[in-house]
This record gives C-alpha cells, sequence and structure tokens, in this order.
C-alpha cells in the first residue's frame, strides 16, 4: 500500500505538532504491516465506522481516538478511490491488535487493549451488516 502522500497529508494538516508525531509514528509502524489486499479505502472505512459513538457516555480517551478517526478518514478521503470494505478493516485491525500484542515496544504494546476494544466494534458491525 502506498501512503506516503496520505502521510504528507497528515503532516499538513493535523495540529499539534506532538499529535502530528504521534499519529504518524502509529501509521508507519501498522500501516506496512497490512497484506497487499488490504486498502487505504478499507482502512478508511474502519476509522468512519469507528468515528461514531457506540455508548452516550464514552470515556474521554475513547471521544477523543474516535475524534481523530474522523480526522484521519477526511484526510484519506482523496486517496480512497473506492469504497472501503468492512470485512478487510477487520482483518486489518486484526493484524495490528496482535502485532501490538506480540510487541516488546511499549508504545505498541499499549495499544493492544484499545485495538482489541477497536476490533470488537468492527467485528459487531460486520456481523449486523451481514
Amino acid at each position: 500500500m502506498y501512503v506516503d502522500p496520505f502521510l504528507d497529508a497528515i503532516r499538513t494538516q493535523v495540529q499539534p505538532e506532538s499529535r502530528v508525531q504521534h499519529v504518524l509514528g502509529m501509521l508507519q509502524d501498522l500501516l506496512p504491516r497490512l497484506p497487499d489486499e488490504v486498502t487505504l479505502a478499507d482502512v478508511a472505512a474502519g476509522w468512519q465506522l469507528l468515528s461514531q459513538p457506540q455508548e452516550q457516555v464514552e470515556s474521554a480517551s475513547v471521544a477523543h481516538r474516535r475524534s481523530v478517526y474522523v480526522e484521519l478518514a477526511a484526510i484519506a478521503a482523496p486517496w480512497a478511490r473506492e469504497p472501503g470494505r468492512l470485512p478487510a478493516a477487520v482483518k486489518a485491525w486484526q493484524l495490528w491488535q496482535e502485532a501490538c500484542q506480540k510487541s516488546t515496544e511499549p508504545r505498541l504494546a499499549a495499544m493492544a487493549k484499545t485495538l482489541a476494544r477497536e476490533l470488537g466494534e468492527l467485528q459487531a458491525a460486520t456481523t449486523r451488516r451481514g
């Protein structure tokens, strides 16, 4: 998956700089782990779904993550030439969650729980949509 223009757009559109560095770091670690059949459009479809609150009251960290996903989905839109596929987004989150769970790098290991929660949301949505 060629994502350099997307990553460049993050550099110019996301603020503040600390968030840019965090988002870029995570994406540069996680996007290369995806198989060729998973596209940026698929990942963006996952971000779109995960940007929607699942409960009336959510923790501040979950609400913040959802707002980041709104932003990432919007930034990815120009490169998502076809509609994203939710089953492929599930595959992406599964791979990411497994990689983070196995990682010895603290930053990635800490993401495993978040990715597991998000994976559950994506799987539930995939089941509902059949």
